[in-house]
């Protein structure tokens, strides 16, 4: 990844990441308030192993976590009901299903690879997978477009989106917002 590809990512990252925190608190729950809500919040069973969380509830994830994160295609940070935010890291070498969050705004951003992401449309034989998840084999219609390292992408909540082809093998950092 170059230094520009670095800081835009980071920049986006930390963006995400200080809304969904603003809009998640309240005066009664604000740091100021009561330190230790944030971290009462964090359960281990969410973390990554080996993550650090400090008692005013800031989460610390080493360049050797996020690596292995990368590597193994497992959430940095899985959420919990208190917080707004999931933080995943995912690799892709084939095709997947359609895909619709009913109350999640996904924000991708490419690390490596490429691949044909098709977006709106219509999921065709879909069905509840979980709580606001819904998944489908394919779709009608749409926007196609080719994805690769460095692109950013924004698939608000009730959007079909779907991994169409694969190019080459693509992982690529997600930031779900509720």
């Amino acid at each position: 990844m170059t230094k520009t590809t670095k800081s835009v990512f980071y920049f986006l990252f930390l963006s995400v990441i200080a809304s969904a925190l603003g809009s998640a608190r309240s005066p009664k729950n604000s740091p100021a308030q009561n330190p230790s809500s944030q971290s009462a919040q964090t359960s281990a069973a969410n973390l990554m192993p080996g993550a650090k969380v400090d008692p005013s509830g800031v989460m610390f994830f080493s360049n050797d976590l996020v690596s292995q994160s990368f590597a193994k295609g497992v959430p940095i940070y899985n959420g919990n009901s208190e917080r707004n935010y999931h933080v995943q890291i995912y690799h892709r070498d084939k095709t997947g299903e359609v895909e619709i969050h009913t109350k999640d705004t996904d924000i991708f951003y490419v690390l490596e690879g490429s691949a044909t992401f098709a977006t709106g449309g219509t999921m065709l034989a879909g069905k509840n997978t979980a709580p606001d998840e819904l998944r489908g084999p394919s779709m009608n219609g749409g926007e196609a477009r080719l994805i690769s390292k460095g692109d950013v992408v924004i698939i608000p909540a009730n959007v079909a989106h779907w991994f169409k082809e694969i190019q080459s093998p693509i992982t690529y950092f997600v930031v779900k917002v509720r």
